[in-house]
């Protein structure tokens, strides 16, 4: 819990400064998380709340953010399989800056009520490039 608390208040800061100080240039910030479903987490409470998570910054204006989820895939007998508890979520963020409210705080308790952060990483995607187009 207290990971998750962290990285969201990184999340906050680090996005103002991304979208106010123009940290990419004319690239984009992407930010990858991989979240591990909790002892009473769901992949459909986990999807759900990417779904709503997506809803929110289009419903707000934020219609340059891309959003791509997929479970990881994970060692099987005779290859890879995709995971039935770790999930891959890519952020690539547009120019205006989220402003919370209370439909960003539901959506963020549905996050935590199903998941955990395990890792999260930020960068920079060149222009041009493209994630899950």
């Amino acid at each position: 819990m207290k990971l998750y608390l962290a990285a969201a208040a990184a999340l906050a800061l680090v996005t103002t400064a991304a979208h106010g100080a123009g940290t990419c240039g004319a690239d984009q910030m992407v930010t990858m998380r991989v979240s591990k479903l909790s002892a009473s987490g769901t992949s459909v409470g986990f999807l759900d709340a990417v779904k709503d998570h997506k809803a929110w910054y289009a419903s707000h204006g934020m219609k340059d953010d891309a959003f791509v989820t997929a479970p990881v895939l994970v060692p099987a007998k005779g290859g890879l399989k995709p995971s039935a508890s770790e999930y891959v979520t890519f952020h690539v963020y547009g120019a205006k800056e989220p402003v919370h409210d209370g439909a960003w705080n539901a959506y963020v308790a549905k996050y935590k009520a199903n998941a955990t952060i395990d890792r999260e990483t930020r960068f920079c995607l060149p222009k041009g490039a493209a994630i899950g187009q």
